[in-house]
C-alpha cells in the first residue's frame, strides 16, 4: 500500500499544480478534477481489495 499512498499524495501535488494554470475554458476544472477523482477512486479500491479480499476479491487476469 506505500506505492498507492504515493501515487495519491502525487495526484493531490496535481491537481494544487494544474489550479495554477491560467484558465482557458469554463468546465476545464470540472474536468480535470473528474479525471482526478476517477485516479483516486481507482486508488481507493485497490487498497479496499488488499484490505478487504473477502469483499473485493482481487481477479486475476491472463495476458495472452
Amino acid at each position: 500500500m506505500k506505492t498507492e499512498k504515493k501515487i495519491l499524495k502525487l495526484l493531490s501535488e496535481v491537481w494544487g499544480e494544474f489550479l495554477k494554470l491560467e484558465k482557458q475554458h469554463p468546465n476545464e476544472e470540472i474536468d480535470f478534477a473528474d479525471g482526478i477523482h476517477k485516479c483516486q477512486y481507482l486508488m481507493g479500491m485497490r487498497v479496499a481489495r488488499k484490505y478487504e479480499p473477502k469483499i473485493f476479491p482481487i481477479k486475476k487476469i491472463k495476458i495472452l
